[in-house]
């Protein structure tokens, strides 16, 4: 009896009220029939893009995919943490050059790789997160720079005196099974890594250590007075961050096949702090919707100074016409949607989760 009157409870209330916390703490993409519908559309799309889309698509598509692995990991620690971090490029430097050393030396499974460019960004995230203990705000910022410019060195002297002028060059690498030789592989193998990334983050987010990440980030004394071992928490957030930021380094190596050490200027930082603020601060959603908009924008200028026809002496600044784009786009959302992307989308979705206004009025049953 009590079974069938839960069933017409459940029926009642609907599948967007939650009756109790362990069905609010669920992580699950088809608890509504709204996301059971658009969540099998947007599977069947991932899978037919590769058969239908042109190679320069899905190699941007590839790329998009990386840069929402590292943006989700640098919105971790800064979005999530609220801690400031300036050696995003580095740390993917040190990734990178992890997975072409082991390229060179053996010819170990990408997932080897991966593994090793984790283990060197953890270490590389242990020491940035060290003087997190005593600083804070830009002088952590500050200190993150440092270890960016100390990575960089020791790479570029790397490079030079290893005799790899261009680059070190990697070859197609495998995953034991298959080898990632073309564009539509990668594509189903960074897709996974993609929903690997955020499912990890996600649930992460839900335990005790991202709970503490929270109230650190919102306050931070009164975390410590509650208990928090604050220090510890911060330098956590450092090793979880580098570390999946070393793995898309390595990521990026194996794709592209060469790992040179010009592809990691501060620039890259700036880039990624770019899609964190326009994607949405401590949101997985819009580290990925941040991504897909910066990554695809220096494409989109190219493609509107080729169909405009503009002069050729014009497109000899397009480097610095596309910072100019950047900052733009980033003040533009910090003066009319300050909450990224993620937050037109949570409109968005509201909107027509209401359409056409079929909710049912809440009923109280007797028991």
């Amino acid at each position: 009896m009590s079974v069938s009157n839960d069933r017409r409870r459940k029926k009642i209330i609907g599948p967007y009220l939650k009756r109790s916390y362990a069905e609010d703490m669920v992580i699950s993409a088809f608890d509504t029939p709204f996301r059971k519908k658009w969540m099998i559309v947007g599977i069947i799309c991932f899978c037919i893009f590769p058969m239908v889309s042109p190679p320069f698509f899905l190699h941007l598509a590839n790329l998009i995919a990386i840069a929402c692995i590292s943006a989700m990991a640098l919105n971790l620690v800064v979005g999530t943490v609220g801690l400031l971090s300036l050696g995003h490029a580095g740390f993917m430097c040190a990734g990178a050059f992890t997975a072409g050393i082991i390229s060179l030396h053996s010819d170990m499974p990408i997932w080897i790789g991966m593994i090793a460019a984790g283990l060197v960004g953890a270490f590389l995230g242990l020491i940035a997160g060290l003087p997190s203990f005593r600083l804070k705000g830009f002088y952590l910022g500050i200190s993150t720079l440092a270890i960016h410019f100390i990575i960089y060195y020791i790479a570029s002297e790397y490079q030079f005196h290893a005799g790899f002028g261009y680059g070190i060059e990697i070859e197609h690498p495998s995953t034991g099974i298959v080898a990632l030789s073309n564009g539509k592989r990668w594509y189903f193998f960074l897709g996974f890594f993609v929903w690997l990334t955020g499912l990890f983050i996600a649930n992460l987010l839900r335990t005790r250590p991202g709970r503490a990440w929270i109230a650190i980030r919102d306050r931070d004394i009164a975390a410590r007075v509650m208990g928090i071992p604050v220090g510890r928490y911060k330098v956590l957030g450092f090793v979880v961050s580098t570390s999946i930021t070393s793995i898309a380094g390595a990521l990026y190596a194996y794709y592209t096949n060469l790992v040179t050490i010009e592809q990691y200027s501060f620039w890259l930082t700036i880039s990624y702090f770019a899609m964190i603020i326009v994607g949405g601060m401590g949101s997985i959603l819009g580290s990925i919707l941040g991504a897909f908009l910066i990554t695809i924008t220096p494409y989109l200028l190219m493609y509107l100074f080729g169909h405009l026809g503009i002069p050729p002496s014009i497109m000899d600044y397009f480097y610095a016409i596309e910072s100019g784009t950047f900052g733009l786009i980033i003040i533009f959302f910090l003066l009319i949607e300050p909450l990224g992307l993620v937050e037109i989308w949570r409109r968005v979705s509201t909107f027509f989760k209401l359409w056409p206004f079929r909710y049912k009025p809440l009923m109280i049953t007797k028991r």
